[in-house]
């Protein structure tokens, strides 16, 4: 059985190079010899610029030169993916999401409804099974549930026949054979416990939930608005609903500054970034969904921020928006609860989620407001939000309804969506039959 260890240990994490350690005997314990690790935090490589290149331009191929080639291929050939971090949010940190970010190219740009939800088909006939290896300095339940739904998400995703995940903490470093063991012993079916959307609905509405402070609402005088979005300025729905958010809260009369993920990219430009917005009354992260989670750009910010934050006691709310490219918006459920755990490690009020399915019917080019048909529930929930966020309150309930509305029927979402990859390869100048190659065969 050939293996894939994705790691972030390193120096700087020294625990995580102990329970490298200890998953190094255990794959040894099992007689396994054909064992491949990418040391991350070593590798230098690109992040995913959303752009869909390796669906419609080189099908099956992400067009960056670098390490991620090898990866990807190494994941082809493997029968099983142990991706080892320390859980950030719970989720995975800039290191890892940088290598997970740009695996989308293993799988088709079509679309089917598996789990009760709308997902892209399978490109290959196999995939790896998938185990998250997952550290952290003390017990967290939240944290780790967090990370738990995140592995069975991406698995799903990922079409591995297995699922494990396993969190652990310091505390309990003793415990850290057992319980690797009990991982790559796992026989999980992804989605298993999936049997409805019903269930997902519940869990959506929970994470976007706001959480009373218990204080009185103080109107915020300056909010910051980060983009997660890696798009050019004007191709991205992130950014053009930031700007629709932006108009509406400076029209309630506080003062906004938007940042895109790029400025937390290289150290000494994300350190005055990430301080502008710590000293923000009010932050909103407005972000695309990768692989079920925060792209690895929006993750940097998020990091760099919480660091910021830490040399801040002034009182402060975070909310988040969330545009997913599925028609259903539960899909963002595993993103809201990983922002609500970074608002908590940061020190903010968590001020409550806004869940986008059907992303890509709004028009990333054309103002919010100039838009109709789909966009208008899209406007409608930001006005409610807006009005909430300016008070100093928490985003209302009748707000995330409204974002999460369905633009169109799902089914016929998938029919235009997948209609849409056709028109844009016959525009790169290639076959239809190039949208399911297989280059790594």
């Amino acid at each position: 059985m050939a293996t894939v260890v994705l790691s972030a240990a390193s120096a700087e994490r020294p625990a995580l190079q102990r329970l490298a350690a200890v998953l190094a005997a255990e794959l040894e314990r099992t007689g396994e010899t054909d064992v491949r690790t990418f040391d991350l935090a070593k590798t230098k490589l690109a992040y995913c610029q959303g752009e869909f290149d390796c669906w419609v331009r080189t099908p099956g191929l992400c067009r960056a030169h670098d390490a991620e080639q090898e990866i990807v291929q190494a994941l082809h050939d493997a029968d099983r993916l142990v991706m080892l971090d320390e859980i950030t949010f719970g989720g995975h940190s800039y290191t890892v999401k940088r290598a997970q970010d740009r695996i989308i190219c293993l799988i088709s740009p079509f679309f089917e409804k598996r789990a009760a939800l709308t997902h892209h088909e399978a490109r290959y006939e196999r995939m790896p099974s998938l185990f998250k290896l997952g550290w952290m300095p003390r017990v967290d339940p939240a944290a780790a549930r967090t990370w738990s739904e995140l592995a069975d998400a991406n698995a799903v995703n990922l079409f591995s026949p297995h699922v494990g995940a396993a969190a652990v903490d310091d505390a309990g470093r003793e415990r850290w054979p057992e319980e690797v063991r009990t991982l790559l012993a796992s026989t999980a079916t992804p989605g298993a416990n999936i049997v409805s959307r019903g269930p997902l609905r519940e869990a959506l509405m929970a994470a976007a939930a706001g959480e009373p402070s218990g204080r009185r609402p103080e109107a915020p005088r300056t909010a910051a608005l980060v983009v997660g979005s890696a798009k050019a300025k004007g191709l991205s729905v992130s950014q053009n609903l930031a700007s629709a958010l932006s108009a509406r809260l400076r029209a309630a009369g506080v003062t906004t500054r938007i940042h895109a993920a790029i400025e937390f990219l290289h150290e000494e430009p994300a350190r005055s970034a990430a301080k502008a917005v710590a000293e923000a009354d009010l932050l909103v992260l407005v972000t695309p969904l990768y692989v079920d989670a925060f792209p690895a750009l929006a993750t940097s910010a998020l990091e760099h921020i919480a660091a910021a934050r830490r040399e801040s006691a002034a009182a402060a709310q975070c909310a988040a928006i969330v545009n997913c490219g599925f028609p259903e918006p539960e899909h963002t459920r595993t993103a809201l609860r990983v922002a609500r755990h970074f608002a908590s490690a940061a020190g903010y009020g968590w001020a409550g989620g806004l869940p986008l399915g059907g992303g890509g019917a709004i028009d990333a080019a054309t103002p919010l407001d100039e838009q109709h048909g789909p966009a208008r529930h899209v406007q409608q929930a930001l006005d409610s939000a807006a009005s909430c966020l300016a008070r100093g309150a928490a985003v209302a309930a009748e707000a995330v309804e409204r974002m999460a509305a369905s633009p169109m029927p799902d089914a016929v979402y998938r029919f235009i969506g997948d209609m849409g990859w056709r028109y844009q390869v016959y525009q790169n100048g290639l076959t239809q039959s190039a949208l399911r190659a297989r280059p790594l065969d």
